[in-house]
């Protein structure tokens, strides 16, 4: 279990991975590291996450399609604790200065995690998510799409420390700032970003196990513009 404090970050350094317009993994693969974190009962941890996009109006949201998140769970007294579990998709919003959170939607939940005698990073896995799709933060980071996987842990153990969001390095696919935003931390009841674990803030792996597969899609209004210019474009031939 790690302590945390609160830490102001610049934009993301300019990084190449392919990007995608169809289902595919848009974030995700850090090694784990030794570490777990618990937000506390009723709080939200959310992991930033970054994916590469063309720059048009092509890619300026994201259709959720699954979500893994790897959930560190550790024996007591020959047994695991048992806990619920919440994870989230949201979208990301940039004001210039501070991050914030858009939309939030639930796209998983379940009562328990189960039970068990060894300890355990399990992967708790969304299963096929529809509806959702999320706007893209465009603004911060050139080339860059944003938006957030949240955890909440729930049920009578939630602030149990035994079980926490597995830390890990960074990604092999995407990119995410070396830290992560929570909701309701200490009861504050609003978003807060980021925190980050170490002395000072950000010395030590602040990011969380999470792979989300996806597809890039455009705005509505894109797809609209697009289709007009294809039309305007027949029409010139």
């Amino acid at each position: 279990m790690s302590t945390f404090q609160k830490l102001a970050l610049g934009s993301l350094a300019a990084i190449a991975f392919a990007s995608t317009s169809s289902a595919a993994l848009v974030y995700g693969g850090g090694t784990e590291t030794g570490s777990r974190f618990n937000a506390g009962a009723g709080a939200i941890a959310y992991m930033n996450c970054f994916t590469a996009i063309d720059g048009t109006g092509a890619q300026t949201q994201l259709a959720v399609d699954s979500a893994i998140v790897g959930i560190r769970r550790l024996v007591a007294a020959g047994a695991l604790t048992d806990v619920g579990i919440k994870i989230y998709a949201a979208e990301m919003t940039f004001d210039g200065t501070n991050y914030g959170r858009g939309a939030n939607y639930e796209i998983y939940s379940s009562a328990s995690l189960g039970a068990g005698t060894a300890s355990v990073t399990q992967l708790v896995n969304t299963g096929a998510v529809s509806g959702v799709t999320l706007n893209l933060e465009t603004v911060s980071n050139a080339g860059l799409g944003g938006w957030w996987i949240g955890v909440e842990f729930t049920g009578a153990n939630a602030a149990n420390t035994a079980n926490g969001w597995r830390v890990t390095n960074a990604p092999t696919t995407g990119s995410s700032l070396n830290a992560f935003g929570a909701f309701n931390n200490a009861g504050s009841g609003v978003f807060q970003a980021f925190f980050a674990f170490g002395t000072p803030p950000g010395a030590s792996p602040s990011r969380f196990m999470v792979d989300v597969n996806g597809t890039l899609v455009p705005t509505p209004g894109a797809i609209a513009l697009l289709g007009l210019a294809g039309l305007v474009g027949r029409r010139r031939r």
